[in-house]
Formats: C-alpha cells, sequence, structure tokens
C-alpha cells in the first residue's frame, strides 16, 4: 500500500535577523498543524531552516571580521534553540549551505534554461539592498520601500531572467480550478489581481554577488538568492527522501548523511506552505511558475498570513519594540506563548500583540480558567474520596469540530472553543456547589465531579497541538490525581 506524507513548509528564514514574534508565529502554526495531523496517524513531513547566501550576509560577515560560512554557522544556533524553547518538533532543519542543495539549485535551474524559459538581458530598475530584490515603481511607499523605509538604488547589471510572464494563463487556470490554492480569500484576490495586471519576467541571477550559488554555465553571476530560497522545499524533499516516487523518473542524489534509504513516501507536492504575506509574491506567483515550467505539481494550498503591531505599532528595532520570543518563554513558558500568539486574532489577518496582552491571556485564560479548573477538580476528586474511573480516560480522540478549525487554520476560533468549554466547566461547579453537595447529596456530587474529570480528559486531545506540555501534564494528573499548578502565578 502506498504511504503518504502530509508535507508542510514554513519559509526559510533570513539568518542573518534574530529569530523574532513574526518567525515564532509561522513557526508555532506550522507545529500545531504538524501535530495535529501526526494524531490524526497521518506521517507527517515539517520542514523549517535558514536562508544563507546574499549581498547581506557577505557584507554583515565582513563587519564582522569573519568569512561568510563561519559566519553563518555562529547564527544557526539562535533558529534551533528558540525552535526548540517553543517546544517546536519539526522534521529537518533546512540550511541552504548543504551542498546537495546547491547541486539540485544548479541542476533545477539548468533543466529550465535547457527548456528555454531563461534568457539573459541587461536590466536596470530600483533595487532595495534589505529586500534583496528589484521593485517596481507601484510598489513603493513615497518613493520608498514600503517593508523597511529606505529609499531604492537605481542599478543597472546583465542578469539572467526567467521567462515568468509565459506562465500567468496557466496559474490563473490553476488557482481558479481549485488546483492550487491561496488563502486566505483577500490574498488569493490579491494574487489573481497581479496576474491579470500583467507578469513581467523575473531577474533570478546576480553579476556581483559572490556570496551565492553560481550559476550554471556562467561563474560570473550567482543565482538570486530567492531563487535559491525558493528550491529549498523542492531539494529537502530530494534529499531527504530519494526514493520518493512522486514525481517519477530520474536517480534522485543522496548526498545527506540523514537519507533513510527506506523512505519510499510520495511526499511532493508540499500540502500546504506557511509564510507572511510581505512573501507571498514569490511563493505565490515565481514558485509555481518555476515548477510549471519544469512540469512539476504544485504546492496544494499556500497561506499567507498577516502582521504583527506591537502595542498598537509597528515592530522595529530603531522603535526597541521588536518582541523576543525566548524572553517570552523565559516569563511565560512555552505553551503560554503559543497559546496567546494563536488566540489572540484571527491566523491570515493582522493583529495586535504585546507583553501584556500576552499576560492577560495568562492569567484570565490559562492561570484563572484552565488551570485553576484542572487543580480545583482533581482536589474536591481526593477531598471527597470520589471514584474517577481514571482508568478509563479518553484521551485519545480529537473532538472533530475543533480539528475541522485546525485543518481550516481558524487557530484563533478553537482556542475559544477550549477556552469556551472551560468557562462553562467552572461556572457549573460555582453552580452545582460540591462542596454543598457534600454535606446533602454523595450521589449528586459523584455525577457532578465525574462529568467534569471527564469532560477535561476529552480536552486533552484538542489542547495537545496547542499546548502539548499542558496537554501532557494534564493527562497525568488526571490519571494520578496528583495536581500541581499548570500555569504558577506570575512574578
Amino acid at each position: 500500500m502506498e504511504r503518504k506524507k502530509f508535507y508542510i513548509t514554513t519559509p526559510i528564514y533570513y539568518v542573518n535577523d534574530v529569530p523574532h514574534i513574526g518567525h515564532a508565529y509561522t513557526t508555532i502554526a506550522a507545529d500545531v498543524l504538524s501535530r495535529y495531523y501526526k494524531s490524526k496517524g497521518e506521517e507527517v513531513f515539517f520542514l523549517t531552516g535558514v536562508d544563507e547566501h546574499g549581498a547581506k550576509i557577505a557584507e554583515a560577515a565582513k563587519a564582522a571580521g569573519k568569512e561568510p560560512k563561519e559566519f553563518v554557522d555562529s547564527l544557526v544556533p539562535a533558529f534551533q534553540n528558540t525552535w526548540k524553547n517553543l517546544n517546536v518538533e519539526y522534521s529537518e532543519f533546512f540550511r541552504t549551505t548543504n551542498p546537495a542543495h546547491e547541486k539540485i539549485v544548479q541542476k533545477f535551474v539548468s533543466d529550465l534554461k535547457e527548456k528555454s524559459f531563461i534568457e539573459k538581458r541587461k536590466y536596470e530598475g530600483l533595487y532595495c539592498v534589505a529586500c534583496e530584490r528589484f521593485l517596481q515603481p507601484d510598489e513603493l511607499t513615497n518613493g520608498k520601500c514600503p517593508d523597511h523605509g529606505t529609499k531604492p538604488e537605481k542599478h543597472s547589471e546583465e542578469n539572467y531572467f526567467f521567462l515568468l510572464s509565459k506562465f500567468a494563463k496557466n496559474l490563473l487556470e490553476a488557482i481558479e480550478a481549485g488546483e492550487y490554492q491561496i488563502l486566505p480569500e483577500s490574498r488569493r484576490n490579491e494574487v489573481i489581481g497581479k496576474i491579470k495586471a500583467g507578469l513581467e519576467d523575473v531577474s533570478i541571477s546576480r553579476e556581483k554577488v559572490e556570496w551565492g550559488i553560481p550559476f550554471p554555465g556562467d561563474e560570473s553571476q550567482t543565482i538570486y538568492v530567492w531563487i535559491d530560497a525558493l528550491i529549498n522545499y523542492y531539494s529537502a524533499e530530494k534529499i531527504y527522501f530519494p526514493n520518493s516516487h512522486s514525481r517519477g523518473g530520474g536517480n534522485l542524489l543522496k548526498m545527506d548523511p540523514r537519507v533513510k534509504p527506506e523512505d519510499d513516501f510520495v511526499v511532493w507536492p508540499p500540502d500546504i506552505q506557511l509564510m507572511a504575506k510581505d512573501i507571498l509574491w514569490f511563493h505565490a506567483i515565481v514558485w509555481p511558475a518555476m515548477l510549471l515550467a519544469l512540469d512539476l505539481e504544485l504546492p496544494k494550498k499556500v497561506f499567507a498570513h498577516g502582521f504583527f503591531t506591537v502595542g498598537g505599532q509597528k515592530m522595529s528595532k530603531t522603535r526597541g519594540n521588536v518582541l523576543d520570543p525566548n524572553k517570552l518563554v523565559q516569563k511565560f513558558g512555552a505553551d503560554a506563548v503559543r497559546y496567546a500568539l494563536l488566540r489572540q486574532f484571527p491566523f491570515g489577518e493582522d493583529g495586535d500583540i504585546s507583553e501584556e496582552k500576552i499576560a492577560a491571556r495568562y492569567e484570565n485564560d490559562l492561570a484563572n480558567g484552565l488551570g485553576n479548573l484542572v487543580q480545583r477538580t482533581i482536589s474536591m476528586i481526593n477531598k471527597y474520596e470520589l471514584k474517577t474511573q481514571n482508568s478509563k480516560l479518553k484521551t485519545e480522540t480529537q473532538n472533530s469540530k475543533l480539528g475541522k478549525l485546525v485543518e481550516e487554520l481558524k487557530f484563533d476560533q478553537a482556542l475559544a472553543e477550549i477556552n469556551g468549554e472551560v468557562s462553562r466547566l467552572n461556572q457549573y461547579i460555582d453552580e452545582n456547589k460540591p462542596w454543598g453537595l457534600a454535606k446533602s447529596n454523595k450521589e449528586k456530587l459523584a455525577e457532578v465531579l465525574g462529568f467534569v474529570f471527564q469532560s477535561l480528559s476529552s480536552l486533552v486531545p484538542s489542547l495537545s497541538p496547542f499546548m502539548p506540555e499542558t496537554a501532557a501534564k494534564m493527562k497525568k494528573q488526571l490519571e494520578t490525581l496528583e495536581p500541581e499548578p499548570l500555569f504558577p502565578r506570575l512574578d
């Protein structure tokens, strides 16, 4: 029987930037999906990693007095440690300096050349160094890059171009047929609008950027860092699953020591690719066009979430309001940070977050809500010496309504449902007053606390993808009837 992997990706984050709350947001969402699909018994391949090439890295390495490879090697652990602190269980952490990836990227670009989808041309345009890309005049805000607030430089050089304009019709057909989904709906409409307005060919090489993958057949140029980065989703599948037969044909490379020769899954294409909305253009238009050019299947779903403001202001280093997820974990714990980020506003929309808002969620929803409910329930069961039939705990089954919300990436709604159930159970205890029933009606007392106990046990699988540590502690406490604070009071 053919085995299928559920393939989830985050972007590979630019390694020159320390992990911030935006990186964490995407990666936590991917981890929730990964854990959810695993709980359904699916084989999941969850890919994340870092993008290590480009002019910005070379400049930063020079300023630090290091060679580029030595420089990126020193930065990678910051991402790996952050994901560990946030309890993110990725399948593979990808690095674009992997020699196997570099070879696959060159082969991918060579194949595009052989199919006559690449031409060499002279190009002049407005180049944003921070974005590492050319910007169209209509993309600027008051003559400046909308993302970095800097004025792009006029730049002219001879580059290789991918003939993106040839794929407008095919892209539209795939999107409108639903074969290739772009979500949420507003992003889909944005992409369709851009395609219908006309696609221009895109430069896929750089003339004077040495820290990159040499362009096949012309070592005076390197492959544009964005093209290199996008291909990681494809090269990762080839490297880690050399026997995957989802594409058909060809001997696949076996260059990575982590290759597992027994893996013969159908892996390609990605089932869902997550990212922030500022990189939607590359992921929803350039990337699928490259795949179409080589007759490769398109990702099934691309989902671009919104941006954070922090306390009502755009997050920026100059304002000093960039939230470090590691510091938040130290203060609130990984599960509370995961919960607060996904609970605060709909995934896909812009929203505001702050340390104060995380603290409020911690106190109201978690400490006074869920934590209080678990502790008071178990304490009363012990106090009143009740039997709970804890050997029959049903903590395996996902709530179908909550599962559907997770599959639709409505994380805030799923967590609101869970929080609502916690509130209802706390209210149920307050209304039925077990402390009074202990004196007047032992049978009713057992019924009330037994109901709350079983309701809590049924919440465990739904909580687990969002708050894995909390769910595990809950399950253990319900089994052993030894209560401990799930969310200790904040200092």
